[in-house]
């Protein structure tokens, strides 16, 4: 949630809408203002639209699709599955979808479904390829708290908090985020193995010239509720 002003706070949940497209209806991720207990009725509505969803129509969706839709879809999945990869070995557990979603006031229910939802081979495990998988098939979760785009409308907000955290950083001040800064940061707080860091750098890192600069940390916290979450949220992300 973001605190947007002194004088009132309002708290935001994820609720599906439809929204209308050129031949059919489809479901979508929406903010609603001022209902705390909105995330319990909302997820019924959300694991309905997983459900009803089959793995055969990933292949048919990105075969009518330009082939960058489907390549930025995957590029996002696999910016989720490093940050939720929290020690690093390749996979999700289930535990660390749960602790991940239940950070951002998802129900234990809700994510045991969605695990099983997105562990198609019952491997106990969700790979990279079977979360690239479930965001195409199931556009909610691009946008939902925890994982995609929430609250990107609140742009400047956001990039306050994500200023915050990179002077917090940058212990040199040079205006870069080196590997061993965001290390050090992570580890005071986090159980991030060195190879889930290293992980989270090559994320941030877009130009790859080996430091973060602050208009790529901007750039992520905008993109990505989970980055926001997992490495500092900042005064405006509650």
């Amino acid at each position: 949630m973001l605190a947007l002003s002194s004088a009132a706070t309002l708290s935001f949940v994820p609720a599906l809408r439809v929204v209308p497209t050129r031949s059919r209806a489809v479901a979508d991720v929406s903010i609603v203002a001022d209902a705390p207990l909105y995330a319990a009725a909302n997820q019924p509505f959300l694991l309905r639209t997983i459900m009803s969803a089959t793995s055969d129509a990933v292949d048919e969706i990105c075969d009518v699709l330009p082939a960058e839709v489907c390549d930025d879809i995957e590029a996002d999945a696999d910016a989720v599955f490093s940050i939720i990869d929290e020690n690093g070995d390749g996979a999700i557990s289930r535990a660390e979808l749960m602790e991940h979603l239940m950070k951002a006031g998802y129900k234990e229910t809700a994510v045991n479904v969605l695990f099983e939802k997105l562990d198609t081979d019952k491997s106990e495990s969700i790979s990279k390829d079977e979360l690239r998988a479930g965001f195409k098939l199931y556009t909610p979760l691009r946008s939902a708290p925890g994982l995609g785009a929430y609250n990107a409308d609140f742009v400047k907000e956001i990039h306050q908090d994500a200023d915050a955290l990179f002077a917090a950083i940058d212990s040199d001040g040079n205006g870069a985020i080196s590997k061993d800064e965001l290390r050090d940061h992570l580890k005071t707080f986090s159980s991030y193995s060195f190879k889930a860091i290293s992980n989270i750098f090559k994320l941030l890192d877009v130009n790859k010239d080996g430091g973060i600069e602050k208009e790529e940390l901007r750039s992520a916290f905008v993109k990505y509720s989970a980055l926001r979450q997992a490495i500092g949220e900042g005064p405006n992300f509650k």
